[in-house]
């Protein structure tokens, strides 16, 4: 966040890290780096940097060579600024940028796969094949996480559910189910800017949705759904309210459009499925069938129960007939939320690895111009998707 009433650039403070963020201050925005996977705020992004360093890591950063992971669309400015922040800024002795998918397929074991990544602003599908990014086939759409905790944030408003944040509770009775809640606010609490608000109850939507929406197998059949057994939700003060239909009926947006309510324009917006097929049908016509048959998905918005096996069931219509479809995610949450993180881990500890790293030197020798620093990032990983991938 920062105290954006103070005139200077050099004088906001910012406050960085769960344990920072929950407590709540006035004048203080909530803020994000990152906008659709790629860096907008450097500022902001130098502060998070410099914070892992010393609180998360507390390392020195010229001391460790270091791995970033990017977005498959990432484009060439943002590479060479980000090489020029670690080099020069912070030092590193070596460094590596590779992309976040190739990296959860790695955590998976695997050097294949359609990656269904579908997380906060957005879901993308990208293909690997062989380690690589297969960088023209990318198909993304800005339907995730964000959307699904609209909606639901539009549900409670309709149901007269009021959704109070941990951080005005002092403390709360148990009541019973469906009966008002009796819970104490709060003293001397700060006024806090609408975008914490907003940013504090989105994060009991985000637990809602992994807890309790649910996705059906196949397309949806309201008589099948109104059958369904409701789940109770207990929201942060005392509040309990068993959810039904609604819980099937929300998330379906995924998979149909027709279900997303909102007053934005639907056109151009694809289900999961049809991203899924778009992308693997853009790859090469040989490397088809590798991908349907390594299909992975990935990102915190795929915890949501029943996500793989809908997408699987919504991917079968897609495919030809004679490929064999396979569907799989990682087991637990931690691996799919984090699954680059794991990926990169494995792919910086191997051995052939090591000469991978760009190192100081090299990039002292060649200075801004890390277009021939980059060969073995950019050059290579695009020369063999020329090579294996076919024509473009």
């Amino acid at each position: 966040g920062d105290n954006s009433n103070v005139q200077t650039k050099r004088e906001k403070s910012f406050y960085i890290g769960t344990t920072k963020i929950i407590v709540p201050r006035a004048r203080t925005t909530m803020d994000n780096f990152m906008k659709e996977g790629l860096i907008e705020d450097w500022d902001l992004f130098e502060k998070i940097v410099e914070h892992s360093y010393e609180n998360i890591l507390y390392s020195n950063p010229s001391e460790h060579p270091v791995l970033f992971s990017e977005s498959a669309w990432n484009d060439r400015g943002r590479r060479e600024k980000l090489t020029e922040l670690m080099f020069e800024k912070f030092q590193v002795p070596a460094y590596y940028l590779s992309k976040n998918v190739v990296l959860s397929c790695f955590a998976q074991g695997r050097t294949h796969g359609l990656m269904v990544d579908s997380g906060a602003s957005q879901t993308s599908v990208v293909p690997v094949f062989d380690g690589y990014a297969v960088t023209h086939a990318v198909v993304k759409c800005p339907i995730g996480g964000d959307v699904i905790a609209d909606q639901l944030a539009n549900m409670l408003e309709q149901q007269n559910v009021d959704l109070v944040p941990t951080y005005r509770i002092a403390g709360k009775e148990e009541v019973s189910e469906g009966d008002p809640a009796k819970w104490t606010p709060k003293k001397n609490l700060p006024e806090v800017t609408p975008s914490y608000d907003k940013f504090m109850k989105k994060m009991i939507l985000e637990d809602m949705a992994a807890t309790m929406l649910q996705l059906c197998d196949t397309n949806i059949d309201m008589d099948y759904v109104e059958k369904l057994p409701s789940t109770p939700y207990a929201f942060p003060n005392g509040y309990t309210k068993e959810f039904g239909a609604e819980r099937i009926k929300l998330p379906e947006c995924l998979f149909d459009i027709n279900y997303l309510k909102t007053d934005q324009k639907k056109e151009g917006l694809m289900t999961v499925a049809q991203m899924a097929a778009t992308s693997a049908n853009l790859a090469d016509i040989d490397i088809r069938p590798t991908l349907f048959s390594n299909v992975t998905v990935t990102g915190g918005n795929s915890l949501i129960l029943g996500f793989t096996e809908r997408l699987n069931y919504a991917l079968a219509t897609k495919c030809p007939p004679t490929i064999k479809l396979r569907v799989f995610a990682a087991p637990t949450p931690q691996e799919r939320k984090y699954g680059a993180w794991i990926g990169g881990s494995i792919l910086g500890s191997l051995g052939t690895f090591q000469q991978m790293w760009v190192s100081k030197a090299e990039y002292d020798e060649t200075g801004k111009d890390q277009r021939s620093l980059m060969g073995p990032l950019i050059g290579n990983a695009h020369m063999n998707d020329e090579k294996r991938c076919g024509k473009r």
